[in-house]
């Protein structure tokens, strides 16, 4: 009890404890009335001078006391179930908000309703992941918004300097950071992974930048360099210790300009109807589900397992330059949360050697891998594989295969997708200068070999501009047969 009191006495000092004390304290004062009351009945009418002084020191309760029921502490910590709201709650440079330059990049978005539409549509999938990095490493909210400022949110974004991605990884950069770059993926353009990266880079620049966040960022824009030889021509510090130096530094009109525009975008985050604008909510919630593809697998045929569009499939993982995944490598696709159980259900169940789709190309007196490869839009290393050459030599009269994949301009066919098939699909096709039996039937999600029987040909047929084709039977829907003979 001694505990119990000593404990409430300090209630003030708890804000949590605060409404606790003073309910115990009205239910300990009415005790003492009862006791005295009961006391009062119970003994003698003696004369008993001290209990009349404390009777009268005890203040009557108010009823309402009495009827005050418990309640939760009244500010709790609530989750918030907007990525915005959960942006504003862990902005921590905002001493800096104040800055002139600040103020004057502020014009920028302004009113600017289109601007932020675009860029929140962008984000949609990809936001909720960059600010989970970014609190899990216990970092400034602020930098979940360079992406915004450095791509407008547009995962495949090129720079004039080739920097690509969210995060704008130049290529060598990017490498030293462990994203992968080959004719097959590239991992700059992959939001979760560039996201990783991009921590890890500006971590280290916090830690090299005397902990000032405003020159990790300068230096993540203009390179650490630069930023250390504009250090060295002006080495005086300013003379509020608070204030980054970053303010003090003759830098490019670009560095100079690029953290203002971080730092305004934060504070229209905060309040966007000030600056004119409405920031439509995002959840916050998970929307990307990972499922891992131990096998090369076309992108149109895992769009079609997941039953999703090929298009969305591909805006989610735009990692992938190809029609399929790397070969002979555990990969990874993300999907919403229904399609990647779809996905991985499928995987479980389907025949691993259908996941790539191959045709036949019949090899000409005078072909070279290379030529072959040219022709028919592929690589050399991509027919080695398929047909397992160790090297570039290849013999008149053999057969190649060449994985195919959908033609990535159109969706996976489906049952419910068969009338944009037969607007694909003609019943007859021109040929056209440059045009072979594989390309023919690629871009109409045909097989070769089915040209080859429909219009009596052989493999090693060389069309002519002006020929007709057949592409299928008069009457008869489009074939959507996704296996070569």
């Amino acid at each position: 009890m001694i505990l119990l009191f000593r404990l409430l006495a300090n209630a003030e000092h708890v804000p949590n404890l605060r409404y606790f004390a003073r309910v115990f304290h009205s239910f300990v004062l009415g005790l003492l009335l009862a006791a005295c009351s009961a006391l009062e009945n119970s003994s003698p009418r003696v004369s008993n001078p001290e209990l009349a002084q404390a009777k009268q020191l005890i203040v009557e309760p108010s009823s309402s006391l009495a009827l005050i029921p418990f309640m939760e502490d009244p500010s709790p910590d609530k989750t918030p179930t907007d990525v915005w709201e959960r942006l504003r709650l862990g902005f921590d440079l905002t001493k800096n908000y104040e800055h002139p330059s600040v103020s004057r990049q502020l014009k920028r978005y302004r009113q600017q309703q289109d601007y932020f539409d675009l860029v929140r549509d962008r984000a949609r999938p990809f936001l909720y992941e960059v600010v989970e990095q970014v609190e899990q490493r216990g970092l400034p909210l602020e930098l979940a918004l360079l992406p915004f400022v450095e791509s407008a949110f547009n995962p495949n974004a090129y720079s004039p300097q080739n920097a690509a991605g969210l995060w704008q990884f130049v290529s060598a950069t990017g490498r030293s950071y462990g994203l992968e770059q080959t004719w097959w993926l590239d991992e700059r353009h992959d939001p979760l992974e560039a996201t990783r990266a991009a921590l890890d880079y500006l971590e280290i620049l916090y830690a090299e930048f005397d902990e000032d966040w405003l020159l990790a960022l300068a230096a993540y824009n203009a390179g650490g360099g630069n930023i250390r030889r504009a250090m060295r021509k002006q080495p005086a510090l300013s003379s509020d210790q608070s204030r980054s130096r970053f303010w003090d530094l003759k830098l490019n009109g670009e560095t100079r300009d690029h953290i203002p525009r971080i730092l305004a975008l934060a504070l229209v985050v905060e309040n966007p109807s000030e600056y004119g604008v409405e920031l439509l909510p995002i959840p916050n919630e998970k929307y990307l589900y990972p499922v891992a593809i131990s096998n090369q697998i076309d992108l149109s045929l895992a769009a079609r397992l997941a039953e999703l569009d090929l298009g969305t499939l591909k805006s989610l993982n735009p990692q992938y330059r190809q029609w399929a995944t790397p070969p002979n490598d555990v990969r990874t696709l993300y999907l919403p949360a229904e399609e990647s159980s779809r996905l991985a259900e499928a995987l479980l169940t389907i025949d691993q050697s259908t996941l790539i789709t191959f045709d036949r190309y019949k090899i000409k007196s005078g072909d070279t891998l290379g030529a072959i490869a040219r022709q028919l839009g592929t690589r050399v290393e991509v027919l080695q594989s398929a047909n397992n050459l160790n090297g570039s030599r290849i013999v008149a009269g053999d057969s190649l295969l060449v994985p195919r994949g959908y033609l990535g301009d159109f969706p996976a066919p489906t049952e419910i997708d068969e009338e944009i098939i037969q607007a694909i699909a003609p019943s007859t096709y021109t040929v056209k200068r440059g045009d072979n039996l594989w390309s023919i039937a690629r871009r109409y999600n045909l097989v070769s070999t089915q040209l080859v029987q429909l219009n009596n040909l052989s493999d090693a047929a060389i069309l002519q501009p002006g020929q007709k084709l057949l592409l299928r039977t008069i009457g008869t829907k489009p074939s959507t047969t996704t296996n070569s003979d």
